[in-house]
C-alpha cells in the first residue's frame, strides 16, 4: 500500500473516544487509514509492524493500546482522544462489542464488560490516560490532545501540517460525525438512503474504492 506521508500517526484514545470520528477525518486528509485491525492477534508483532509499514494512520484496536511499541520513531505523530469518563463508559458498556469477556479489546483491559465492573473500567480510563499524559510531557512536540467533540478541522491541520480539506466549490469540508448512534439520526431517510448506497456499492466495487469514494463525498458535504 506504501507510506504516503513524511510522518506517520497514531491515535491514542480507548474505543468509544470518536476514533471512528477521527478515521474519516484523516482519510480526507489523504491518510491510509488502519484499524480497527481484528485479524492481529496480540503479540503478533510481525504483523503489527508489516501494518505499520504499509498504512499510514492507526486507531482503535490494537494501537491504541500498542502505541508506546513506536515511539522511539521521530517520525510518529500521536493524537490523543479524550472524553467524559462517564460518557466513555456509558458508550463502551452499550455499544462497544458484545458482552462479558467476548469484546475485542479484552486481551488488553482483561475485565468482563458487566455493571459491576463499571469502577474497575473507570480506574482502566484513568489509569490508561495518565501513562499517555506522562509520555507526552517527555515528546510534547509530537503529541496534540482533543477531545472528539469540540475540536476542528484547523487543530488537527495546523498539528499535522496539512491544508485544510476543501470542497470543489473551495469551501472548507464538513467534519464528519461517523458511527453516529443517535436512534433519531439512524431513523432519518438520509441515513437510510446511505446504509442503501453502502450494502450496494461494497461488495461491488471492493473496501479500498468504496472509502475513496465516500473520502470524495464527505469532502464535498454530500455524505455524513
Amino acid at each position: 500500500m506504501g507510506f504516503m506521508k513524511n510522518h506517520k500517526v497514531i491515535v491514542i484514545g480507548l474505543p468509544k473516544t470518536g476514533t471512528s470520528t477521527l478515521a474519516a477525518m484523516l482519510r480526507m486528509l489523504g491518510y491510509t487509514v488502519n484499524g480497527p485491525e481484528i485479524r492481529y492477534a496480540r503479540g503478533d508483532y510481525g504483523f503489527l509492524d508489516q501494518q505499520f509499514q504499509d498504512f499510514d494512520a492507526f486507531q482503535d484496536y490494537p494501537w491504541c493500546f500498542e502505541w508506546q511499541r513506536y515511539i522511539d520513531d521521530p517520525s510518529v505523530k500521536y493524537i490523543v482522544l479524550k472524553r467524559d469518563r462517564e460518557s466513555w463508559w456509558r458508550s463502551f458498556y452499550e455499544s462497544y462489542g458484545k458482552k462479558d469477556s467476548k469484546y475485542l479489546s479484552y486481551s488488553y483491559m482483561n475485565l468482563s464488560k458487566t455493571p459491576e465492573n463499571r469502577d474497575a473500567f473507570l480506574n482502566f480510563f484513568d489509569a490508561y490516560y495518565a501513562e499517555v499524559a506522562q509520555q507526552a510531557t517527555e515528546f510534547p512536540k509530537r503529541f496534540i490532545t482533543l477531545n472528539i467533540g469540540d475540536f476542528e478541522w484547523k487543530d488537527l491541520c495546523a498539528f499535522l501540517n496539512e491544508p485544510l480539506p476543501k470542497t470543489v466549490f473551495g469551501q472548507v469540508a464538513r467534519k464528519p460525525h461517523a458511527n453516529k448512534k443517535h436512534s433519531l439520526v439512524r431513523k432519518t431517510k438520509a441515513y437510510e438512503l446511505q446504509r442503501y448506497i453502502r450494502d450496494f456499492f461494497l461488495p461491488i466495487i471492493g473496501l479500498k474504492k468504496w472509502n475513496s469514494m465516500v473520502v470524495f463525498l464527505r469532502k464535498n458535504n454530500i455524505y455524513k
